[in-house]
């Protein structure tokens, strides 16, 4: 049995907006007779609102404000959440598997723990989002801005990091396999490059393995004990 809730008593609380609430609504309605149905919600402002633990399962939130809105441990698996306003929204242990989030504007986002395997991210705003222990293996990162996010130990096995600007922590994350190309910025360290887990790097020997992967300018900084 799913842990996940697809009921209007199940939503810890409604968005402020009438209209958000509406589409809430006729989906409850909907997928009650029919599991195969979505949430439309393209455009919407679901700001105030809590849903946290819903199934929201290829979900269309295209260009949504959803700024500050909690998605903790909720299911948007193949959602569409592209050019959203997701800043200070909490996604903590939800699952983004497969999502849709390019161009999305997530500013200092809660994204610890999340599963994002396989997510499209291509040009995201992440600056300042915790994404901590989340799973990004296989997802796109292409120009996203990740300037002051924290990925400690996130798994970004296979994923794509070129052309953007990377985060600040990196520690105890697994990069194996990572697409790197005009990369840049400054990391801390270390980092796990290898497939089976042994094989951590850190200063000039992890700026090294940045340089030969075709980052423009990675610079690993020094944390004091």
């Amino acid at each position: 049995m799913s842990r996940y809730k697809q009921s209007s008593g199940d939503v810890t609380r409604w968005p402020d907006s009438l209209e958000a609430r509406e589409a809430l609504e006729e989906w409850f309605t909907a997928v009650a007779s029919d599991p195969t149905s979505y949430l439309s919600g393209d455009f919407l402002d679901f700001r105030g609102a809590d849903l946290s633990t819903i199934d929201l399962t290829d979900a269309y939130l295209v260009s949504s404000c959803l700024t500050r809105v909690r998605f903790e441990d909720a299911n948007l698996g193949g959602a569409n959440l592209s050019s959203a306003e997701l800043a200070g929204a909490d996604l903590s242990f939800a699952d983004l598997a497969k999502a849709e989030l390019v161009g999305c504007s997530a500013s200092n986002a809660r994204f610890r723990g999340a599963r994002l395997f396989a997510a499209e991210l291509d040009e995201a705003v992440l600056a300042g989002a915790d994404l901590s222990h989340a799973i990004l293996n296989s997802a796109k990162l292409y120009k996203s801005d990740l300037r002051g996010a924290n990925l400690e130990f996130a798994s970004l096995r296979w994923c794509t990091l070129g052309s953007g600007t990377m985060p600040t922590v990196l520690a105890g994350a697994r990069m194996f396999g990572c697409q790197l190309e005009g990369a840049k910025g400054t990391v801390v360290g270390p980092v796990v490059v290898d497939e089976h887990g042994a094989l951590p790097l850190d200063g000039a020997e992890l700026e090294a393995w940045f340089s030969e992967r075709g980052a423009e300018n990675i610079q690993v900084l020094r944390v004091s004990g």
